[in-house]
């Protein structure tokens, strides 16, 4: 059975120190991009060097996820998110010291095995001191951290590297991680929600609605990271600009994923398995409309606010729905959830990087249309099949 955790009066929101916590956790995620450069030039190496370095961050959170889930509901969410932060930060002084970039690779390892336990387990702590009425609500405050990275953190990291260069940002970074350890402390104390032995994934898969739950996460994060990832360098191609345009994009998209918390409380209400097939079939839409606003660079940089406004109604939607499916094995849950993500992060580049060298973005951002109106489909036939 669930151990509830108590609710517990304190001066700061848990919800603010989770959320803050998502926002450290996604400005080391997004950190290498703006100083790739920089970094190659200071270690005597190549872009590509640093691409297989930043890999490293991605395979260490996919194999994070997939090994620490069966366990995440048997550990103290509180005391696992703390020494996660440890090792984070570990992970980001090595960063810093990097002498060579296999050495930085190391430090972005380091850093994703301990990201694989934050960010599962920051949904699942949230999902355990939410109430069941307000748990997209709460969710979506802890989401709106990834908007905090985008719009604020990373654009601020990387103007900081100006004065401080890239190993001292790095060391900044670093400082920030050590500060969530001492923020995670703040948060109220919670007994595992399972005992004992591990929680198999065949236990999880076995819950109604997971196996459908994940095939849309798959879906979803491919066609976001096979679109995000190229439109960028989409647009420099198109318009001939500089870096800016990709900045303001970024900027942009994290203002509309924020200003998307309008939606939580109706989908609350609504109940997320209700409304998760229409959430993806928008997002697709969403993606089908995107080549034609990248044709004038005014439209470029405004309409990532309508991009941003899309996934989040639909990431709050998924996230709330799959870590609805079982209280009890919420953390392995949302621990799989992680492992899927990283695994389309992973595919998205492999398989769509060909197709953009050869065929450019139309093809990529239609692909992803494709890809979520078929699982649009395929989840509302499979929810109604259930509720038969």
């Amino acid at each position: 059975m669930t151990t509830p955790i108590q609710p517990v009066t304190r001066a700061i929101s848990p919800f603010l120190i989770l959320m803050t916590g998502i926002a450290g956790v996604g400005i080391q995620a997004l950190i290498l991009s703006p100083l790739l450069t920089d970094i190659a030039r200071g270690l005597g190496t190549g872009a590509k060097e640093i691409g297989f370095a930043s890999a490293g961050y991605g395979i260490g959170v996919a194999t994070s996820a997939l090994f620490a889930a069966p366990r995440l509901g048997a550990w103290p969410k509180r005391t696992a998110l703390r020494v996660s932060f440890m090792v984070m930060t570990a992970g980001l002084l090595l960063c810093a010291g990097a002498w060579d970039w296999r050495v930085l690779a190391a430090g972005q390892l380091i850093a994703g095995l301990a990201a694989g336990v934050i960010i599962p387990g920051t949904y699942a702590f949230t999902g355990d001191i939410a109430s069941p009425e307000t748990q997209s609500q709460a969710l979506g405050k802890v989401l709106f951290g990834w908007s905090v990275a985008m719009v604020a953190g990373v654009p601020l990291a990387a103007l900081l590297s100006g004065f401080a260069g890239w190993r001292g940002t790095f060391l900044l970074v670093a400082g920030v991680a050590a500060l969530m350890v001492l923020a995670m402390g703040l948060l109220p104390r919670s007994k595992p929600a399972m005992r004992g032995a591990a929680i198999r994934f065949r236990d999880v898969l076995s819950l109604k609605g997971a196996v459908t739950g994940y095939i849309a996460t798959f879906a979803y994060m491919i066609a976001f990271y096979q679109t995000y990832t190229f439109i960028g360098d989409h647009v420099r191609q198109l318009h001939g600009t500089g870096a800016w345009l990709g900045g303001a994009i970024a900027l942009s998209y994290g203002a509309g994923f924020g200003a998307g918390v309008v939606f939580d409380k109706w989908i609350d209400a609504t109940g997320p398995r209700n409304i998760l097939p229409m959430a993806l079939f928008l997002v697709g839409l969403n993606y089908f409309a995107l080549p034609f606003a990248t044709l004038s660079v005014a439209s470029t940089a405004i309409y990532p606010l309508v991009w941003g406004f899309a996934n989040h109604f639909c990431m709050t939607t998924l996230v709330s729905f799959m870590g609805g499916l079982s209280a009890e094995r919420r953390g392995t849950v949302m621990g799989l959830f992680s492992f899927v993500t990283y695994v389309a992060v992973g595919v998205g580049g492999a398989v769509y990087g060909p197709i953009y060298e050869h065929y450019g973005f139309f093809p990529v951002a239609l692909a992803a249309t494709a890809m979520l109106f078929a699982v649009a489909l395929v989840t509302h036939a499979m929810f109604r099949s259930n509720r038969a």
